[in-house]
């Protein structure tokens, strides 16, 4: 065996047998781990000059107990809102994160209103859980913010929620975007990143080894069949958190069912691209997305 990928094994390991005892210990090592990836992704910022306010209002609701929501109205009036779910692995991430709030204020820019959401993590509580807490919020927004449309969109984890949610329950939606999710939830653990694994099998409380059909249940691509929603996936090709072939697995299958689905992808682009790299091809991923988002740009 490759002396590397021994020693990641055993690393690995070894922080899951510490994660019995010592969960917070083991999260603050992996996040020292990946500090790098994490202050640039977190700290980042869309590649695009913004009004740091351009809403003409933020309001905050209790969505139920102790979850809350932000939403953020344009200046224009819209009825076309985007329910937004925060990566972070299942087991991090905040819908106050400055990288995310740069997404609310380009989203809000071009004419959207953006319910941003927090949801419980994975380590404490059981992946339906989370589901349920995305249901929940939808169903806020849904008999409490008078709109026509509403789409689901997610970072990483987020992403994977929004797309599992919208998929297997076959929820009313305008469409559904996901950056750089994992699909198949299998494909995780072809990661480079300790994180990932950690995470996925922290939230799923079990390894792909015996429990292959759990993560099969658990992954969007399970769902795909003819007739879904629009889905926009987008990735970075250099993406050592989540593969980018999963996105691409989705997107086949997707179109395998004539469904209206568009694939984007960053040739140089690694987990959390657009907020580290200002080049041409990140600001065009991410205009297209708006393209998407109102309706446009399907395959």
């Amino acid at each position: 065996m490759n002396f590397k990928i021994f020693i990641k094994y055993f690393v690995y390991i070894f922080l899951m047998i510490l994660s019995i005892s010592h969960f917070t210990l083991t999260l603050l090592i992996l996040f020292i781990l990946q500090i790098p990836v994490i202050r640039k992704s977190l700290l980042g910022k869309l590649p695009f000059k913004l009004d740091k306010k351009p809403w003409s209002r933020k309001e905050t609701f209790e969505y139920k107990k102790n979850l809350w929501l932000d939403v953020y109205f344009p200046k224009e009036k819209s009825e076309h809102l985007i329910l937004f779910a925060h990566g972070g692995g299942w087991i991090s991430g905040y819908r106050r994160q400055p990288n995310n709030v740069s997404w609310y204020r380009f989203l809000v820019s071009k004419g959207f209103i953006v319910a941003a959401i927090d949801y419980r993590y994975g380590f404490l509580n059981e992946i339906e859980q989370l589901v349920e807490d995305l249901s929940d919020a939808y169903n806020f927004v849904k008999n409490n913010i008078n709109v026509k449309k509403i789409s689901l969109m997610g970072l990483s984890a987020g992403g994977h929620l929004a797309l599992y949610f919208g998929l297997k329950h076959k929820i009313e939606l305008e469409n559904i975007v996901a950056y750089y999710s994992p699909c198949d939830l299998l494909d995780i653990w072809k990661s480079e990143s300790l994180f990932a694994r950690f995470a996925v099998s922290t939230t799923l409380k079990r390894f792909p080894s015996k429990s292959k059909d759990v993560y099969k249940y658990y992954s969007p691509i399970s769902y795909v069949e003819k007739g879904v929603v629009p889905i926009l996936l987008v990735h970075g090709m250099k993406d050592k958190v989540v593969p980018y072939i999963s996105s691409v697995k989705m997107y086949k299958k997707l179109r395998s069912f004539s469904n209206k689905a568009r694939l984007l992808l960053h040739p140089f682009g690694d987990h959390g691209f657009e907020f580290i790299l200002k080049d041409e091809k990140t600001k065009s991923i991410l205009l297209k997305t708006i393209d998407f988002l109102k309706g446009d740009g399907y395959d």
